[in-house]
């Protein structure tokens, strides 16, 4: 059980990690000029679309034309992955008995 419990919390901290890099992006696409950047831009705010509207509630901080709510959530998501997930992993092993 606490292998099983391990091994999720490793998938769940690529995931995490994979996620607030995706919302990077997202949001240094949305800072480059050029219309031939809009199918990436589009691609990347879809993929991103259900944090984002998630993250408007609690993380909308705007200054100007710059909305940081995709770079905080990011941020939450990244810390989570690299203080919350080890320690979950950590505990897993005293399951194995």
């Amino acid at each position: 059980m606490g292998t099983l419990i391990s091994n999720t919390v490793y998938v769940l901290t690529a995931l995490l990690d994979l996620i607030a890099f995706v919302l990077v992006l997202e949001c240094l696409s949305f800072n480059l000029s050029g219309s031939q950047w809009n199918g990436v831009r589009k691609g990347l705010f879809n993929l991103t679309y259900p944090l984002l509207l998630w993250s408007e509630n609690f993380f909308s901080v705007r200054l100007g034309r710059f909305n940081s709510r995709g770079l905080l959530t990011a941020l939450l998501l990244f810390l989570v992955s690299y203080f919350g997930s080890p320690w979950l992993a950590f505990l897993s092993y005293s399951l194995r008995g």
